[in-house]
């Protein structure tokens, strides 16, 4: 089934009905996400490789250190989460962000590291990608969206693997947010070592909740070299509003209901 919708053309008034992405759930099954966020993009053709910095397209602060073995660690666990889950699907999310990745996406390049470890079987569905989000609040909400497109509904638990260092970001910004309840969200935080990082980005985030202003903003320019429009306003009509929000008043949370406050699997 596909809904459809109606518009009005500029020259003659008239409307036009045009066919929209349908919603009807293709996987009954699937009510939980899992969603690991990408961090970079790995374009070597050897995936004998993939823990070598030398396949991937890196920052300067990502080079050496064991940045690339504990992406490789996301990946695997978000992949066992959904294996011992039958009703998850995993997402892998992130955009075509490095101009000399040309149009490889994070996403993407986690999906071919996925299947090269053997870690799922190659007709597996429960896992996809979501290849728009530019920073962490985008890799939640965009995930969300991904979720709804996929399966017709919006998730009853969520999951994100990522950095240990994140968790607060994601569970007391991006998650509140979103107004996404907090019984049914779950961080697993996997490092590099023992170390403890700082996350510069929380305060940044703390005073822009939605990433829509200042160095934010640039920020999300910056890793947008393609210039690409995510199709989520489309797909997602019930929630466009909050992902169109800028608020003037930068820390103002959305005032609207959505669809995860209202209702329960």
């Amino acid at each position: 089934k596909f809904e459809s919708s109606l518009i009005k053309t500029p020259s003659n008034n008239n409307s036009i009905e045009i066919a929209s992405i349908g919603t009807q759930s293709s996987y009954p099954e699937l009510r939980d996400l899992v969603i690991v966020a990408g961090h970079a993009i790995f374009i070597g053709n050897n995936f004998d490789k993939i823990n070598r910095d030398e396949g991937w397209i890196l920052e300067e602060f990502q080079k050496g250190g064991g940045h690339v073995k504990t992406f490789i660690e996301h990946i695997r666990k978000g992949v066992e989460l959904v294996v011992d889950n039958k009703e998850a699907l995993l997402i892998f999310s992130g955009g075509q962000t490095r101009p000399s990745a040309g149009p490889r996406s994070e996403a993407q390049s986690y999906w071919e590291i996925a299947r090269s470890l053997d870690v799922f079987p190659k007709d597996y569905l429960n896992i996809i990608t979501e290849e728009y989000a530019r920073d962490s609040y985008e890799n939640l909400a965009f995930s969300i969206c991904r979720f709804h497109e996929f399966t017709g509904r919006y998730p009853r638990n969520i999951t994100v693997v990522g950095f240990q260092f994140k968790q607060r970001r994601f569970i007391e910004l991006h998650r509140a947010a979103l107004k996404f309840p907090i019984e049914r969200f779950n961080y697993v935080g996997i490092d590099l070592d023992d170390k403890v990082l700082f996350d510069k980005a929380f305060y940044q985030f703390q005073e822009d909740l939605y990433g829509c202003h200042g160095k934010l903003r640039q920020k999300k320019l910056h890793r947008n070299p393609f210039r690409r429009s995510h199709p989520y306003i489309q797909s997602c009509p019930n929630i466009s509003h909050l992902l169109n929000f800028c608020p003037r008043n930068s820390t103002l949370l959305y005032p609207r209901k959505l669809p995860w406050e209202t209702t329960k699997e």
